[in-house]
Formats: structure tokens, sequence, C-alpha cells
């Protein structure tokens, strides 16, 4: 097979989830459209690809329109990437990138870029011009807001969080530096673990009914949330949402700006974005740049490239600063990373312990490399060193036999070790 028959199958490849490039009929848009709620939208069937691919249908958004001046991504497309494949922790091995692509993880999308170039994209469930929800990957926006704040000295990450939000003081965010908020090291009873989730009466459960489904206050519930026993602020990572919402206000606060303006501002307007940027919205109109951010997989690519030295490929100034990329890398503590539940997922996606994670980042190596995933098989990554980025889209089940053999992080780590001769 030549290298044009190799490129083609890449960008055509078909596998389970191909029926979502085409219009769905009128049928399952209504029944899916009756059925939305929450916890529909996180089972992993049908309808929660709909939904992911139409966040806008279904939440209040703000959109930040493109520039008027788009970056042209160069194409140097290596289908043998499709063929690439590495070992788990105890040795055995993964199928091929493109055997894994046609699998039960049902990704969407995935792009790979290396010096600037557009080296893998693949689309077996989705159109590059659609629109997908980042999930949890958006985090790494919050962060970077912040990291440009500190960058500007207008935020210090030693101060309380209660000291850029009024509203928390009294309560134990009086307690939490900014970086152990950061770093989602609060110490508190907010976690996002799959036993808190499906309990009604946790505290995390009542805040995402409160953010997505408008049953309850979700800053009040910030407010009301608990240290736990025996542990301090920045003794263990815990995820939570929650805590990345806590950023999104200390950055209004700080700016007396819509978060959508501050990215528009400082990021958006200046990646050469080929398409809107759309935010979804709590029910009181706060930004949920904790996970509702929805682009097409090339913009998402170009905000990906903003962290490497090709950063000129998309943009005109240097957007995020290395100084912001330097303080990223380091913010967070390896012994808190180990003790926590996030670690054994980052193990078994990339076959290696990762070193920690760091700054809204769920995981980072002592290469500078930084991974951030996003629920149901989003995710980005980013390895400054080796001119390397990557993101993708998915929908997989919340099924631990499908959701924690998620390998795409592990395939983009190993194409850039692989492109970059190390």
């Amino acid at each position: 097979m030549t290298k044009e028959e190799r490129i083609n199958d890449m960008l055509n490849l078909e596998s389970r989830m191909s029926k979502w490039k085409q219009p769905q009929p009128l049928d399952f848009v209504n029944k899916a459209t009756q059925n939305y709620n929450f916890p529909n939208w996180q089972t992993g069937n049908d309808e929660s690809v709909y939904y992911n691919l139409n966040i806008a249908s279904f939440f209040k958004t703000r959109i930040v329109m493109p520039p008027a001046v788009t970056s042209i991504l160069e194409r140097d497309l290596q289908p043998e990437l499709l063929d690439i494949s590495f070992n788990n922790v105890d040795g055995s091995a993964n199928p091929t990138l493109e055997e894994y692509l046609k699998g039960p993880k049902q990704v969407q999308a995935m792009m790979m870029a290396h010096k600037g170039k557009v080296v893998f994209e693949t689309y077996p469930g989705m159109n590059p011009s659609d629109l997908h929800v980042w999930m949890s990957a958006s985090k790494t926006t919050a962060s970077l807001m912040l990291t440009f704040l500190w960058e500007e000295g207008k935020l210090d990450f030693d101060k309380m969080v209660s000291a850029y939000v009024p509203d928390l003081k009294g309560s134990a965010w009086d307690h939490i530096t900014v970086k152990n908020a950061m770093n989602m090291a609060a110490g508190l009873d907010m976690e996002e673990t799959f036993e808190n989730l499906v309990n009604p009466e946790t505290v995390i459960s009542h805040f995402f009914s409160a953010i997505f489904d408008a049953k309850g206050d979700w800053q009040q519930l910030l407010k009301e949330a608990k240290p736990l026993e025996g542990e301090k602020p920045g003794d263990r990572f815990r995820y939570s949402s929650a805590i990345t919402m806590a950023l999104v206000l200390i950055a209004q606060n700080i700016t007396q700006k819509p978060w959508e303006a501050l990215w528009k501002e400082r990021v958006w307007s200046k990646v050469g974005a080929r398409n809107p940027f759309v935010l979804g919205l709590a029910p009181d109109g706060t930004p949920i740049p904790a996970g509702m951010i929805n682009t097409t997989p090339e913009d998402m690519l170009r905000y990906a490239l903003l962290y490497t030295p090709s950063w000129n490929k998309v943009a005109k100034e240097k957007v995020i600063s290395d100084k912001v990329i330097k303080r990223t890398q380091t913010l967070g503590d390896p012994e808190a990373y180990h003790k926590s539940t996030e670690e054994a997922y980052g193990t078994r996606w990339f076959g290696e312990v990762p070193y920690m994670n760091t700054a809204q980042w769920d995981h980072s190596f002592e290469d500078g490399a930084m991974f951030k995933h996003g629920n149901m098989g989003q995710g980005i990554y980013v390895d400054p060193a080796r001119d390397f980025c990557g993101c993708y889209f998915g929908l997989a089940t919340n099924d631990e036999s499908v959701s924690g053999t998620d390998h795409s992080p592990g395939y983009l780590r190993t194409a850039a070790k692989l492109l970059a001769g190390k």
C-alpha cells in the first residue's frame, strides 16, 4: 500500500462510531432531546454521543467568535503512526493504534502535531468541522488564566482562595491556598470518585445537580464544603470540578471581566482559530471552563500548540510565556499525587507511572510533558521538550472495562517519543 493510500485510510478510518458523521434520524433527535438529563448524559449511550456533539442545544452558552485571520496548519501526515503500540506496566502489549481506534473505546477524533505540523489526524466518529465538548480537558484553560494573572503580579498562589472570593470568607476556603486549589489538593469532601458521584447524598453529587440541572445553588455548596478529617490542604490530590469553579470565580473577581472575555482577549483572538469557541454556562450564568468548552479538533490542537516551541505556527506573539509554562509544569507535589486515586488511572493509560499532577493537569512527567483527561474519553497532551502535542475526542461508557482501558494518552506519548527520537 502506498503512503497516499494509507493517508486516505487514516483520514477516512471507519469504526462503530462512523454513523455520527451523518445527520441522525428525526425520531432519534426528538427522543434524545426529550430524554436529556445529567445522569443520561453520563451513561455513554448513543444519546450521550449526541449530547457531546450538540452541547449548545442543551445548555445556555456564550460564543467567542474566531478572529478574522486564521492560522493555517501545515500537514506532514505520517500514517505509519497507525502502527505504533506500547506496553502496559505489567509488560502486556496493547493493540496497534489503528486497531485501538476501531475498538470499544469509541474514539471520535485524534490529532497530533510535531514541530508545528500536523503529523496525524483521523475522524472515526465525527467530522473535522463538528464541535465537540472537551469535558475536563477544559480545566487547563482555567489554570492558564490564573497563571497569567500570577505572571502579571495580580495573584499570589500562596494567598487563600477566600482572599480573592469574598463570598467564600468564613468557610473552609479561608485555609486553602490558591496553589492547593490549582493542584486539586484542597482537603475538602468534594472528591469526584465514582462512589461519591452515584451517591445522591454527597456534596459533589449535589454540586453537579446544581450546576448542570439547576437543582440547587452551586456557589452555596462551595461555601458548605467541609474539611476532611485528618487531612490538611496540600496533602493529597483529590479530583474535583468544584475546585476548578472556585478558580473561575478568582479570575473573574480579580479582573472584573467575564471569563469568556478574558479567554478571547488573551488566547482565542491570537491563536488563529477557524471556528467559534462555545462555552457552556451554569444556571446562574457563570461560565463553566471546568468542562463545558466546545470546539473542533483542529482548534483544540491550535490551543495545545501554544505550549510548544512551535507556537508561532498559530500565533504572531508568544501567548504562553516560558515562565508560565515552567510554573505550570512545576506547581504540583509528587507526594500528593502518589497518594491519589488518579495515579492508578495515569499508570494504566500511559503504561508508566507519571511523576505528579500540576495546575489542573492530571498527569505530568519529569520530562515536562503534561496530560489532561476529560470524562468519557477526551484528552489533551503537551510535550514542550519534544515540540509535540496531541488531542482527542471520544465517547466511552463509564463501565470500567472500557473507561479503564483508555490508552489514547499512551499512544500520544509513544508518538511523541518516536517522532523526537527519544
